[in-house]
């Protein structure tokens, strides 16, 4: 999978802003300065991966380039993250957005959800608790973002 840098990803326009070339990107990992990582596959992206000091996001893309889930991690210190939310989207072959879901979650297991039925208009709450062993990574080394693209990482491994 290739990889190129970017000051950010615009989902509106699917295209980046600003692309950075890779030495300023690494500059930017070392100070904790934001940045943006774009992993390409066939050509499109497949994954777009923020890091910053405190947080670190992942989107995840399908063909075409439409973003249908999407993480925020915590940084917790002494290179650990944690995923504090989850949030999921489906289209219909329109491209129109049908349905979301957010999971947030806490490091005690709470977990709070949110599903919306976009054609309906209904929406959906629940709570819960669960072991979030899953939901603990390690922040990234500069070009190693892999471990952060795991769509089956909520709830137990």
């Amino acid at each position: 999978m290739k990889i190129y840098y970017c000051d950010e990803w615009s989902d509106i326009k699917k295209k980046p802003w600003n692309i950075l070339d890779d030495h300023i990107a690494y500059t930017n990992h070392q100070k904790h300065e934001p940045y943006t990582a774009v992993l390409v596959e066939d050509e499109k992206p497949k994954y777009i991966v923020n890091v910053t000091n405190e947080w670190v996001s992942v989107g995840f893309y399908d063909g075409l380039i439409r973003k249908y889930l999407h993480y925020d991690f915590e940084v917790m210190g002494e290179g650990k993250i944690f995923l504090r939310t989850a949030m999921y989207w489906e289209y219909d072959e329109d491209d129109t957005e049908v349905s979301s879901l957010i999971l947030g979650f806490r490091e005690d297991g709470y977990i709070a959800m949110e599903k919306t039925d976009i054609k309906t208009g209904s929406l959906e709450e629940r709570k819960t608790s669960d072991t979030l062993e899953g939901n603990w990574d390690a922040f990234p080394e500069f070009g190693h973002y892999d471990h952060l693209c795991k769509e089956e990482r909520t709830m137990k491994r």
